[in-house]
C-alpha cells in the first residue's frame, strides 16, 4: 500500500491535483467492484434504463469523474444472458422513464428480455413516466414486453405516436446574404434541403412519411401483442399522454405505486435482495488462452479521417486511421476464425468509409473469414458503405439504413460581403485556385466539375452495391438517396436478415467453423483505455466536455450535433424522430 502511495504522490508532482482526484476515484471503484460478488439466492437484478449504454465498451475519463460509469450495450445483453441461466437470480426489475436507447437498442433488449422470461424468471418495469409527458413510444415499447408494469401515481403514459421534424434555414439564410450552394446524387439524397429548400419535397416528404409508418406499425404491432390490448393501438395513441388510471383501465400498466411499496412487494413474494446490473457485471469473465477467436469490433459515430474528440477519451467520430490501426491487430489473432462489425453511423467522408471498406475486404481475403454485419440505430450512406464488405448484413426492423446516395457543396458568403460593403480581392495562381472559397459562387465550370465529383463517387458506391449484394436486383429502385428501415432493407435486399448483435454473434460462431461445445474468445475492439491511458488523454488534451458543459445550462446538444452531418459527403439526413 506504501508504494501506491508513493506512486500517487510522484504523479502528483509531475501532472496535478486533479489527477490526482481522478485516479483515487478509480482506484475506489475498482476496489468496490472487487467486493460486489456476494449474492443471494432469490436475488432480483436492477437495471436503470434511463442510463446510456453505449456501443463502445471505453467510457471515457470524465464519465469516470462524474461517477456516470457503466457498461456497454454489448455487455448489458450478455448480463441478461447470464442472469437468465444463473439460478440465484430470479427475476428482472428495471426503471424506465426516458431512455436513450436508439431504435435498434430498444428493439434488441426488448427480444433479450423476452428470452429472459423464457427462462421461467418474472420481469417487472418501474416507471415515474414515460416521456415527459409526450415521447415516450419506445419507452413504453420497450416496457410491454416485461411481465408487469407499474407507475408512480400522477404521472402519465407518452404513448403519443411518432414524428419526425427537419429543420429548415433557407429563409434567415438569404436575409443574412448567405447562398448554401450543394448537389446530390439524386432526388432522394436530402441531408442539405435544410439549406437549399424552405419546405420539404414531395420525394422527402414521402420518404419519411414511409419511415415513420413503418417504425409506427412495428411499435403498435409489438404492444397490442404484448399486452393483448383490446382497444385499438391507434386509438390509445391519438388520446394520449395518459394518466396513469386510465392506464390501468386500457390494459396498458398492472398497478400504481411508488417505487418503494413495489420493492416491499416483491420482498413479500420471497425476493431475497436485489443486485446492480453493474455490479453483477463483474462476474462476466471472458474466455482467453489458446483457443479460437471472434473478433467484434463497434463503428459508432460520423464517419471521417482523424477522431473528433467532443468527450475526453471517448471519440464521437468513426475514424478510419484508428479503424484501420484496430483491423491490423485484428489480423494479427492467430486463431481469428469470424469478425463481427457493429456499425451504428449516419454517414461521414466517403474516402474515410472506403478506406474502411477496403481494409475489412483484405482482412476477409488474406484471413479467410467470414465478416458478419450488425446494423444499429444507424447504417446509412457512408455506413451502409462499410456494411457492403460484410458476406452478411442483419439489422433490426426500426434500424435506419441505405441512403445510397452523395451530396457536396459550399456556403458562399459573396451576398453577405456585399451588404456589409466588405470588398474581397484575390491573386490566384491556377484557373481553380479559389475552387472552394467562401467569399464566392460558384462559376459554370466549376459547379460543372463538381457535378463530375459527385458522379465518381455515386457510380462507385452504386457499384460496390452491385457487386456485393446480389439480391438487389434493380439498383435505380433502392438508391438515388432513398432511406430504409431495416424491415424494408430486408425485402429489398440490402440486407440479409432482422436481427440484432446476438443473432449477428451467432451465426458468426456457426461460420466460424467453431465446433458448438468448444469454448471461444470474444477478442472486443476498440479495446478500453487504461485508467492510467484515460488519465494521460485527459492531461494531454486539458479540455472539458462541451457536451456537459450545454447540457448543465439546458442547450440540447443533440439537435445541435444533427447540424454537424452537413460537412460529409456521405451522410443521412438531419432529420430527428420524436416518439
Amino acid at each position: 500500500m506504501k508504494k501506491i502511495f508513493s506512486m500517487i504522490k510522484n504523479l502528483c508532482a509531475g501532472v496535478g491535483a486533479i489527477v490526482l482526484v481522478l485516479l483515487l476515484i478509480l482506484l475506489v471503484s475498482a476496489y468496490c467492484t472487487l467486493n460486489s460478488r456476494n449474492i443471494e439466492d432469490k436475488s432480483f437484478l436492477m437495471v436503470d434504463l434511463n442510463q446510456s449504454f453505449a456501443e463502445n465498451s471505453d467510457s471515457g475519463v470524465l464519465n469516470d469523474f462524474f461517477g456516470e460509469k457503466n457498461i456497454s450495450f454489448l455487455e448489458l445483453l450478455k448480463v441478461l444472458e447470464l442472469a437468465a441461466s444463473d439460478n440465484r437470480i430470479d427475476g428482472l426489475v428495471a426503471d424506465i422513464n426516458i431512455t436513450s436507447l436508439d431504435l435498434a437498442q430498444t428493439q434488441e433488449l426488448a427480444e433479450a428480455v423476452k428470452k429472459f422470461r423464457s427462462s421461467g424468471k418474472k420481469t417487472y418495469v418501474y416507471s415515474s413516466g414515460f416521456g415527459p409527458f409526450g415521447y415516450g413510444n419506445r419507452e413504453y415499447y420497450l416496457a410491454s414486453f416485461f411481465d408487469e408494469i407499474y407507475m408512480q401515481p400522477h404521472t402519465y403514459i407518452g404513448l403519443t405516436g411518432i414524428s419526425i421534424e427537419v429543420p429548415f434555414v433557407r429563409g434567415v439564410l438569404e436575409k443574412l446574404g448567405i447562398n448554401p450552394e450543394f448537389y446530390s446524387r439524386y432526388e432522394y439524397k436530402t441531408a442539405m434541403a435544410s439549406l437549399t429548400d424552405e419546405t420539404m419535397s414531395s420525394y422527402y416528404r414521402s420518404e419519411l412519411n414511409g419511415m415513420a409508418s413503418d417504425i409506427a406499425g412495428t411499435i403498435g404491432e409489438g404492444i397490442s401483442q404484448n399486452r393483448k390490448l383490446k382497444t385499438d393501438i391507434k386509438q390509445i395513441i391519438n388520446t394520449a399522454p395518459l394518466k396513469a388510471e386510465n392506464g390501468i383501465k386500457e390494459g396498458l400498466i398492472d398497478g400504481i405505486m411508488y417505487r418503494q411499496e413495489l420493492e416491499e412487494k416483491l420482498k413479500k413474494d420471497g425476493v431475497s435482495g436485489f443486485v446492480d446490473v453493474i455490479d453483477y457485471a463483474t462476474l462476466l469473465q471472458p474466455n482467453e488462452g489458446d483457443i479460437p477467436v471472434i473478433a467484434y469490433l463497434s463503428l459508432n459515430g460520423v464517419i471521417a479521417k482523424e477522431a473528433d474528440f467532443t468527450e475526453i477519451g471517448e471519440d464521437s467520430t468513426i475514424s478510419s486511421k484508428n479503424v484501420l490501426a484496430d483491423i491490423q491487430e485484428i489480423s494479427e489473432i492467430e486463431n481469428l476464425k469470424a469478425l463481427v462489425l457493429r456499425i451504428n453511423s449516419p454517414g461521414g467522408e466517403y474516402n474515410a468509409a472506403d478506406e474502411i471498406y477496403f481494409a475489412l475486404q483484405k482482412l476477409k481475403k488474406d484471413k479467410n473469414i467470414p465478416i458478419i454485419i450488425s446494423q444499429g440505430g444507424y447504417a446509412a450512406s457512408g455506413g451502409y458503405f462499410i456494411s457492403l464488405a460484410g458476406d452478411y448484413i442483419f439489422s433490426e426492423p426500426m434500424s435506419i439504413t441505405g441512403s445510397i446516395g452523395v451530396l457536396g457543396g459550399k456556403i458562399s458568403l459573396e451576398k453577405m460581403w456585399q451588404k456589409l460593403g466588405i470588398n474581397w480581392d484575390e491573386v490566384k495562381i491556377g484557373n481553380n485556385s479559389d475552387f472552394l472559397s467562401s467569399n464566392k459562387n460558384f462559376s459554370p465550370q466549376e459547379v460543372k466539375i463538381f457535378n463530375e465529383s459527385l458522379d465518381d463517387v455515386y457510380n462507385d458506391f452504386t457499384a460496390k452495391v452491385t457487386e456485393n449484394r446480389k439480391a438487389v436486383k434493380n439498383i435505380d429502385e433502392v438508391a438515388r438517396g432513398r432511406v430504409w428501415t431495416g424491415k424494408q432493407a430486408k425485402d429489398l435486399g440490402l440486407v440479409d436478415a432482422l436481427g440484432g448483435l446476438k443473432e449477428a454473434l451467432l451465426y458468426a460462431h456457426q461460420q466460424s467453423g467453431i465446433n458448438p461445445d468448444e469454448p471461444f474468445e470474444l477478442a472486443e475492439f476498440p479495446k478500453p483505455k487504461s485508467d492510467l491511458e484515460k488519465i494521460t488523454e485527459l492531461w494531454s488534451k486539458s479540455k472539458i466536455s462541451t457536451d456537459k458543459i450545454f447540457g448543465a445550462v439546458g442547450v440540447d446538444i443533440e439537435k445541435i450535433n444533427l447540424f454537424k452531418r452537413w460537412q460529409y459527403d456521405m451522410v443521412l439526413i438531419p432529420f430527428e424522430i420524436n416518439m
